[in-house]
């Protein structure tokens, strides 16, 4: 039982830790919806769900997919997913999933709608968008900014390059001196198409936040960031940092906290179950023996009630004749003696207290 207390312990301890290995996968970086709205109740609604099921599903195998529900129909939808190349499968399948609740909630009765989550992309509506080059800017985010530092500013440009050529990938990241960044595609277009639209995003990148110590720029299909490191944390204390990096501390420190909260309500929850476990031993114990006594108590009556019997029984086979016993009566007044008055011809019946008429005794008769 003991053992059996320590494993539960240790399975609840495990979920703890994972609920408090706090991650920034999740975090919302743009979500839009469609201005055209499905009625309720419709085949379009549900192909919707189907869609989300089937974006979820194939999550958990692969980190991008695309799907077309009930082709050739006018209540067609399309969708797709991309996890960041960098992502383990679990993170993907749970951002997916994540992505697909927010979108839910935001555009609920939405025609199509797109979200862009730190670890992936979702994106769904009535038209087909696979394979379209997709330029537009949809969100971009720039850092405060470093001056004119043409070293730095030079080695920004170098890294910009290298994630532009990269290295024919849909995914490409890495470092380049003191410069970190990461660029994506989706997968939908083709590379010579990939490699446009994130030449279009580093230099809109580049002329939008110039100076500044690191730079998001998303387009419609792809999307490119950098942060300089030796930038991200200047001596008045404030937390400019990148997402890049300041997302790696979020993680980090979700990570000590989740271990301390683990470890102190995992140490709490087995000493509750040891104490549990020891008072519910007890309680059986002295329920077994109460038990025990009733059970003795009941074998000890039906033994008297056998042995009663029995003595009952016996009572009637060696004393046959013994006259019931009779009920408390006045006691008769003495008889006159035989002739006054004189005897009946026949005896009265027995009485309880009262002798037969003697006849041998009257001369008369």
């Amino acid at each position: 039982m003991l053992q059996q207390a320590f494993s539960l312990s240790f399975l609840i301890l495990s979920f703890i830790f994972s609920l408090f290995s706090v991650s920034t996968a999740d975090s919302n970086i743009y979500c839009q919806c469609s201005q055209l709205n499905f009625t309720s109740t419709t085949p379009y609604e549900s192909n919707v769900n189907s869609l989300f099921t089937s974006l979820t599903d194939s999550a958990s195998v692969d980190n991008f997919n695309k799907f077309e529900t009930s082709p050739q129909s006018d209540d067609t939808v399309y969708g797709l997913f991309q996890c960041r190349g960098d992502v383990l499968s679990k993170d993907c399948t749970n951002c997916v999933a994540n992505s697909i609740n927010q979108l839910r909630t935001s555009c609920p009765k939405s025609k199509g709608g797109e979200i862009q989550l730190e670890a992936c992309f979702v994106k769904y509506g009535d038209t087909s968008f696979f394979g379209a080059e997709n330029k537009m800017e949809v969100c971009k985010k720039c850092g405060p900014s470093i001056g004119y530092n043409s070293d730095v500013l030079s080695r920004i440009d170098s890294a910009l390059a290298y994630l532009v050529d990269g290295n024919g990938q849909y995914f490409r990241g890495g470092d380049y001196g003191s410069i970190q960044g990461v660029a994506q595609c989706t997968q939908d277009l083709s590379l010579s198409d990939c490699q446009d639209c994130l030449l279009e995003a580093s230099g809109r990148i580049r002329s939008e936040c110039e100076t500044s110590a690191w730079g998001d720029m998303y387009l419609g299909k792809c999307y490119i960031r950098y942060a300089d490191q030796s930038n991200l944390n200047p001596p008045n204390g404030n937390d400019n940092s990148s997402p890049i990096k300041r997302n790696a501390k979020k993680n980090n420190l979700g990570l000590i906290i989740g271990i301390i909260v683990s470890i102190v309500l995992g140490t709490g929850l087995t000493i509750f179950v040891v104490c549990f476990v020891k008072k519910h031993g007890e309680f059986r114990k002295s329920k077994k023996k109460l038990e025990a006594a009733q059970k003795e108590a009941k074998a000890a009556k039906e033994k008297a009630e056998k042995l009663q019997k029995i003595i009952d029984e016996e009572k009637k086979r060696c004393f046959p004749f013994l006259p019931p016993a009779c009920p408390d009566v006045p006691k008769p007044p003495p008889f006159p003696p035989c002739g006054l008055p004189p005897c009946q011809s026949k005896p009265p019946p027995c009485q309880c207290g009262r002798p037969p008429c003697q006849t041998s005794l009257c001369p008369f008769l």
